[in-house]
């Protein structure tokens, strides 16, 4: 396993993919701060504290994890190029000879993804922290020990979202036949996942307003806070979490990164490798 992973690594950074990635990551993070800067700080619109709330710096660096914008939905497609090369190279089924267990294979491919996504998610947030701190303040109200908490907390619960899809990308690729069925299902996962987020959270503004089925809000306010694709929502744009948001946060990421391994070491397992 110890080699597997070093070979890993090793060929993703040797990728040239890696460093495209990277320099994404610099550009998208400057480029949100910068925009609002333009868009609201000649206009004295960022006193409103709705404005503030909305382009501080601890929304800008949360919000940039999203896997439906920006960074968030090209990292892992440019990811899922990378790792797919080990299959159309015939690199894995060397490995197979070589005496390499699929199970520890599929491992090493899914912690790989992870390692790597995690890095280039947290440089891409840091670096949007960073810049939007040179325009706004971190938040509208006065940073305290527990804000401090509450940031590690939801950084935790993001890095499980960040491990969700390495574990969803090392799925596909070992499901699909191609790389450019793993990047269309992928996309098209995130896509309905995030526009499920966006349309249940309009029909729970009106069913709020008018309160005519408490039963139906319940249930689409269960659906809206286990879909990951709309997690972005709720982590990281509060000031503290509840154990009910605690439970949400961590029980479904972890149930999918469960699920999506499981299911990629079956259907390797079972995969003829050609």
């Amino acid at each position: 396993m110890k080699s597997l992973l070093k070979a890993d690594f090793k060929r993703i950074m040797k990728d040239k993919l890696l460093l495209v990635v990277g320099i994404l990551a610099v550009v998208f993070a400057a480029v949100t701060p910068l925009l609002y800067a333009a868009m609201f700080s000649g206009i004295g619109m960022e006193d409103d504290p709705m404005v503030s709330a909305l382009i501080s710096g601890k929304a800008q660096f949360f919000s940039s994890f999203s896997i439906g914008n920006n960074l968030g939905l090209i990292a892992p497609v440019l990811l899922a190029i990378a790792l797919c090369k080990d299959f159309s190279f015939g690199t894995v089924r060397n490995k197979v000879i070589a005496g390499k267990s699929r199970s520890e294979i599929f491992l090493s491919l899914f912690v790989t993804c992870a390692v790597v996504l995690t890095a280039v998610m947290l440089l891409h947030a840091f670096l949007t922290l960073g810049i939007s701190l040179l325009f706004f303040e971190y938040q509208p109200t006065a940073f305290t020990l527990g804000d401090f908490w509450y940031f590690l907390t939801s950084l935790a619960f993001e890095i499980l979202v960040i491990l969700w899809v390495a574990a969803l990308l090392s799925c596909l690729c070992v499901c699909m036949k191609n790389v450019g069925l793993v990047i269309v299902m992928y996309i098209a996962i995130s896509f309905v996942l995030v526009m499920a987020g966006s349309i249940i959270q309009v029909v729970l503004m009106i069913l709020k307003e008018t309160g005519s089925n408490e039963k139906l809000e319940n249930v689409l306010y269960f659906i809206d806070r286990i879909n990951i694709g709309n997690a972005a929502a709720y982590i990281g744009m509060g000031m503290s979490y509840t154990l009910e948001d605690v439970l949400y946060h961590t029980i479904a990421p972890v149930a999918g990164i469960l699920g999506f391994v499981g299911l990629g070491l079956w259907r390797f397992n079972k995969k003829d490798l050609k």
